[in-house]
């Protein structure tokens, strides 16, 4: 069976120096835990471990990349217990759509645009709970009103009928509110798009002209790409100059070096 109980903190330990390494049943059976247990504590700390998927270690990374903000704190502090989780999904999903080609202004975007989606969620979750107690009142003030009349409790219908127009008012003000954050989801959704669709023009512009190039590489991520991929350009082009550079028997059975310069003839006369 194993042992049960809270893990101690030498057992986290442990399961944070080996997770990476280490198979869940290897760690659990070192442990003499139940494997599921342990697994559930490495989900809990957010740890890569040897038997993930590509996808699954991809959507760890992403995630300790999200807990290294500098506002996730701000996050922490905003959402709820249950929205933290639903934050980080869709975080590591819109990440990944754009291949995590993102730069920071598009992050900011991304990350107004989950808060926005999640206080949509909140408006609506307010605005059903509002409907549920019109629903539970109506059926209290006709449970009196069926009473003969000197039955009622006047006082008591009073009271419920000022709960519905609360309730009344707290349904029409959420539906209203949502409808405003609807529309900001949406212009946040186009402006992600607008900037994301400049970058990408200018990345194409920058394929067929020199100004369109020059624009392109004031951006440093695309900088910095580009600089390695001349870099593996360069060396591929050595490469291939050096094994031009060796001789080749052709079939008409000459022997001879498919490309000669005279930096090629003097350094192969000095190997030589």
């Amino acid at each position: 069976m194993g042992k049960r109980g809270k893990f101690s903190q030498e057992e986290v330990n442990f399961i944070k120096q080996n997770s990476s390494t280490k198979s869940i049943e290897d760690i659990a059976k070192y442990l003499d835990r139940n494997p599921k247990t342990v697994k559930k504590i490495v989900g809990q700390l957010n740890l890569a471990h040897k038997d993930m998927s590509v996808d699954e270690y991809d959507d760890v990374s992403l995630k300790n990349k999200l807990h290294e903000r500098e506002y996730w704190p701000e996050i922490l502090r905003q959402f709820t217990d249950r929205e933290i989780p639903y934050f980080e999904l869709i975080w590591i999903k819109l990440i990944k759509q754009f291949r995590e080609d993102v730069l920071p202004t598009e992050e900011l975007q991304i990350k107004q645009l989950i808060t926005t989606e999640i206080l949509m969620n909140r408006s609506l979750v307010e605005r059903k709970r509002s409907l549920e107690d019109i629903d539970r009142l109506d059926e209290m003030v006709r449970e009196e009103y069926v009473k003969p009349l000197g039955e009622r409790n006047t006082e008591k219908i009073m009271n419920i009928e000022q709960q519905l127009a609360l309730s009344r008012g707290s349904q029409s003000s959420h539906t209203t509110e949502y409808t405003k954050l609807s529309r900001e989801y949406k212009d946040l959704a186009k402006d992600l798009k607008a900037t994301r669709d400049q970058r990408l023009k200018r990345i194409e512009d920058g394929k067929t002209s020199w100004i369109g190039l020059i624009r392109m590489l004031e951006d440093e991520t695309v900088r910095e790409r580009e600089g390695l991929d001349m870099e593996i350009m360069g060396m591929s082009a050595d490469k291939a100059t050096d094994e031009l550079a060796e001789y080749h028997a052709y079939e008409d059975g000459k022997v001879d070096r498919p490309f000669m310069t005279p930096e090629i003839v003097l350094e192969k006369e000095d190997e030589e």
